[in-house]
């Protein structure tokens, strides 16, 4: 007897399931949606009626450390843009660095122009009135604190433990028990805490 010659060929099918009342279609049993992998394994098919299928409930944890470390990216990129405007804004005085003439430049090398002229622009907005206005008005934000409207529960940063540094940092942003920051890494870590236990509290006070 031939070998296989027992056998049925089944036909290859997608995977057809309904997620949050949806019903969705892949190609695949192991797939990816908001973010979240599903490896299918078997059909919910009930026992009394093969035709019938169960629903499945579906548990997802909390992943905290990559939320950590998404906020911590983001008060990372936060601290550049305030270094940056500060340095804008508190830039030494360009007097006496009038725009050069044709013939002043040819008395000159190029990276002598190059640095006359980016002296110039440094100064550009040295105590310029909107720039000193928009870094009081972030500087604010962040005391400022924010409250559930369903839940009536009130917080602001410093609540999770972010904090602004000395006062010479102009508003710069730290987190207490941040292992990359030597001044505030031996202090408890409030940020994560709040994270396992209301992230969406933590989300919307920071936004």
């Amino acid at each position: 007897m031939g070998l296989g010659a027992d056998r049925t060929e089944i036909a290859a099918s997608d995977a057809v399931f309904v997620l949050d009342g949806a019903e969705m279609t892949e190609s695949s049993n192991n797939f990816t949606v908001n973010g979240i992998t599903f490896n299918l394994s078997k059909t919910t098919a009930s026992k009394e009626d093969p035709n019938t299928f169960e629903s499945v409930q579906i548990t997802v944890g909390k992943d905290s450390d990559s939320t950590y470390e998404l906020v911590k990216e983001a008060l990372t990129e936060y601290n550049k843009l305030i270094e940056e405007m500060n340095k804008l804004y508190t830039a030494d005085s360009a007097r006496g660095y009038d725009p050069l003439t044709d013939e002043q430049k040819e008395a000159m090398s190029e990276e002598e122009i190059k640095n006359w002229e980016d002296k110039i622009k440094s100064s550009l907005l040295r105590r310029d009135n909107t720039l000193g206005s928009l870094l009081s008005g972030m500087r604010t934000a962040l005391f400022s604190s924010y409250t559930d409207e369903e839940t009536g529960k009130t917080s602001s940063l410093s609540s999770f433990g972010i904090v602004t540094g000395n006062y010479t940092e102009n508003g710069k942003l730290h987190i207490y028990g941040d292992e990359d920051d030597a001044t505030y890494a031996t202090y408890a870590d409030r940020l994560k805490k709040a994270l396992e236990e209301d992230p969406d509290q933590v989300m919307n006070t920071l936004t």
